[in-house]
């Protein structure tokens, strides 16, 4: 079972929406929790507050059942002050196998100090990331989400935001744990650690929308999930597939795929893009 730990509200509702799947077991870091099964944190004023007034005995009791090597997602949105405990957490989940995933927000929409905080937290994690404490550091854009959701109401609007980022994590997560039908799929260098998710479809000359606009891309993964009629029947298919990764591809990028079979109804296009340089957040 994989773990998930949501800190804040922004890393705390993405996290709910992972315990739809049994596959992962959900942890919650924040203020306005309820008690039980989270572990609910005194509000602060800033963020360099929550960072010292972090309790370290407290986190490592709250997360004890996390394992050596266990397979930890942490989720965090920038724009919140409470991410002054990030480094705090992770420190406590040295043991263990981590990969970050951090909600950058709309920077139209936040103040001067959220802006601040922003860059602080993304770049101290950044550099974390590149000096391998931890996997990869998994960058989302809100805004970008917000494009790709379309309009829904106010009271649905954060649960799917949510819900939309946790679905494409499970799936590439489950796509990287299960065999595929065929695939090319190479490790991205080791140097590769900063990242984001795309989303794509089989359609001719379908672009890319990536989750983050990553810079200096240098390894680039489509994830083919297809009906189970589609790759038995569908003649053109592995030529459609090689056209559209060969198109994507050029010196300075090494694509490669994989090819999953489905219960889906439709075909599914998701990718992961990985750099090693630091973005300007």
């Amino acid at each position: 079972m994989e773990k998930v730990i949501g800190l804040g509200e922004i890393g705390c509702g993405i996290a709910e929406e992972f315990s739809e799947y049994p596959e992962y077991r959900v942890y919650k870091i924040g203020v306005n929790l309820p008690p039980k099964g989270n572990l609910v944190i005194e509000p602060r004023d800033n963020i360099k507050e929550y960072e010292e007034s972090t309790d370290a005995d407290e986190i490592s009791i709250y997360l004890r059942s996390i394992k050596d090597n266990d397979e930890v997602l942490f989720v965090l949105g920038g724009s919140e002050a409470i991410t002054g405990m990030a480094l705090p957490i992770l420190e406590q989940l040295q043991h263990a196998k981590i990969n970050v995933l951090y909600v950058c927000p709309d920077r139209d929409m936040s103040s001067q100090t959220q802006k601040r905080d922003d860059r602080i937290v993304s770049n101290i994690l950044q550099q974390y990331a590149r000096s391998g404490l931890f996997e990869k550091l998994y960058l989302l854009d809100q805004a970008v989400i917000e494009g790709l959701i379309g309009e829904v109401s106010i009271r649905e609007y954060e649960k799917k935001i949510n819900n939309f980022i946790a679905y494409v994590v499970a799936m590439v997560n489950y796509f990287n744990h299960t065999e595929p039908i065929m695939s090319a799929f190479p490790e991205p260098p080791p140097l590769c650690r900063i990242a984001t998710f795309g989303v794509s479809s089989l359609a001719e000359n379908a672009p890319v929308t990536y989750l983050y606009p990553l810079k200096g891309v240098q390894d680039f993964h489509y994830y083919y999930g297809l009906p189970q009629s589609q790759v038995e029947e569908d003649g053109g298919l592995m030529r459609q597939i090689k056209l559209q990764t060969k198109a994507f591809s050029d010196e300075s990028l090494n694509v490669s795929f994989s090819i999953h079979s489905t219960t889906f109804a439709d075909p599914m296009v998701l990718c992961a893009a990985y750099t090693k340089e630091v973005q300007q957040i």
